[in-house]
Formats: structure tokens, C-alpha cells, sequence
């Protein structure tokens, strides 16, 4: 994925409260042989999900890429180092670092012993042969870990970019975003890039999904972090008479107006069980 030149599509999948293997797998179906990879997410809202890193490895067997979501807040280094380890042994070596979302006060106990920072900085340590403590990694492998951006904050913090540029230069070789849908707030991201000039080697996927309805977009940008979604698309999605459609229209239109803005390197599909709306706006690029 990350030495292909095209316009990059990856998706993301959220295992089952389920002892169902199978059935986790069985909902990337329609990615396999279509997305660049699959994101596969780590308990997402400090909830708790069938393994992450046992989904990865089935759906790997598949011949879909698989971008392993990891979170500092529920282990501490020991178990990141061996989750890492049990990832690159069946052939998950794309990570997406993230300090995770954490629990509210009556929540469970958090470990946060490295935040996105430290899991980046981990994974360029064990692709060079180690792990924190020294110990030498038989039959090393590389790790191409990323980092999360969120278009707003980079516009409206004056901190964010060189946030961002540390990320980098630890060693993050992709970037996944938060949601977008406004095409002049992903222009002066863009412009904001390249005026860096340090993204060569860096792909960049803006983040976007296939909408159900206007619910399910008020609720997100009301309930989750780090959730744009204006008016003007809840609008649209209200107004619709198939919403599911329009949902899935808006972001194809949008993907046509950025596939050729500099240092955007693809899109990220995401949402509440996208898989299959996320392999239908996808086919209209293939």
C-alpha cells in the first residue's frame, strides 16, 4: 500500500462483541480485492471488542491489507511490545498509533503508559531489531506505523503542525485523518502540507464516510471526538428520500474534487458499519 503511487482507499472495520470470529471477519467481505487496506479498530470508545489484532490476522489470510489500530491506554510497554510482535509474525506490519479514547470517571482503569508519540517511537525501535529494554528481536521485521491528524485542529492551532512534524519525523509513515467534508477546509490542508515540503515519503488519507442518515451524523459529531459534520450535509441527509444513497454520494462528489490535490495521498472511509457502503463508493474508482 504504501509504495503504490494511486490514489489510496482504505476502510475500517470494528470486531464484534462476539466469541463469533467468522462473523468479524466475514463484514470486510466486500473490501477484499477493492480497498488498499482495512483499518481494524482497537475498542474504540474505551469499549470493549472481540480481539483486534486475532481479526487482523483472519482477515489478513484473506489477501486484504490490514492497518492494525493500537491504543497506549490499555497496556502498558510489555504488552505493546508483544501485541507488535504477534502483528508482524502473521503479517500485520501497519499500525495506526493512537493514545485512544479514554474512560470516563467510572470507567475502567487506564494504563497509558505511552501515548501516540511513544507507540511511534516503539515501532521504529522494534523495526530496527530491539525492544525497549534491549532485548535483540529474532527474525526482525520493519513496522510502518501512523499517525492521526485532524484537518480543524491543523487550521485553527498554530501547534498542530509541528505536532503533526514530530510525528513524522519519529518515524510515522502514513497519516489517517479525521472526518472532512468540506472541500475547502481539505484545499488549505493540502496547501498547508506543501508549503512544508516534508510529505514525500508520508501518504496522507483524509478522513470521510458513508453517512446512514442525519441521526447518525448529529449523534456522531455530538457523542465522538474530533467529529466535523456540518449542517449543510445533515441537511442534505434529512431532506433525502434515500439517505443512504446521498450519504454515499456526498462522498464520491468530494473525492472527485481532491484526487488531484498535492499531498493527499487517498481517503479513509469510516463510520459505524461502512464496510459495505465504503466498497460501493470505492468501486467507482476502480
Amino acid at each position: 500500500m504504501l509504495n503504490n503511487n494511486n490514489f489510496l482507499f482504505t476502510s475500517e472495520t470494528t470486531p464484534d462483541v462476539s466469541t463469533d470470529l467468522s462473523a468479524s471477519v466475514k463484514k470486510v467481505e466486500d473490501l477484499i480485492n477493492l480497498a488498499d487496506a482495512v483499518n481494524v479498530t482497537d475498542s474504540p470508545n474505551c469499549k470493549t471488542r472481540l480481539n483486534s489484532l486475532l481479526v487482523a490476522s483472519e482477515i489478513r489470510k484473506t489477501g486484504l491489507e490490514v492497518i492494525l489500530q493500537l491504543t497506549g491506554r490499555d497496556r502498558n510497554r510489555v504488552a505493546l511490545e508483544s501485541v507488535l510482535l504477534g502483528a508482524l509474525s502473521v503479517d500485520v506490519n501497519k499500525v495506526l498509533c493512537l493514545s485512544g479514547d479514554q474512560p470516563g470517571k467510572d470507567g475502567p482503569v487506564a494504563v497509558n503508559e505511552l501515548n501516540s508519540n511513544g507507540l511511534i517511537q516503539l515501532c521504529k525501535t522494534i523495526s530496527e531489531g530491539s525492544l525497549t529494554d534491549g532485548t535483540e528481536i529474532k527474525n526482525p521485521l520493519p513496522i510502518f506505523s501512523g499517525a492521526a491528524d485532524d484537518l480543524y485542529d491543523q487550521l485553527s492551532n498554530p501547534d498542530a503542525m509541528g505536532k503533526l512534524m514530530t510525528k513524522i519525523e519519529q518515524g510515522a509513515n502514513f497519516v489517517q485523518t479525521q472526518y472532512c467534508f468540506e472541500y475547502d477546509i481539505i484545499k488549505e490542508y493540502s496547501d498547508k502540507l506543501s508549503a512544508e515540503g516534508s510529505f514525500n515519503d508520508c501518504k496522507v488519507l483524509v478522513g470521510m464516510g458513508p453517512l446512514k442518515s442525519a441521526k447518525q451524523g448529529d449523534w456522531m459529531r455530538k457523542n465522538l471526538w474530533g467529529i466535523n459534520i456540518s449542517d449543510d450535509i445533515l441537511y442534505q441527509l434529512e431532506t433525502s428520500d434515500n439517505p443512504i444513497e446521498t450519504g454515499e454520494q456526498i462522498c464520491k462528489e468530494l473525492i472527485e474534487k481532491i484526487i488531484h490535490l498535492p499531498c493527499v495521498d487517498g481517503v479513509h472511509l469510516m463510520g459505524p458499519n461502512c464496510e459495505i457502503g465504503s466498497a460501493r463508493i470505492i468501486s467507482n474508482f476502480r
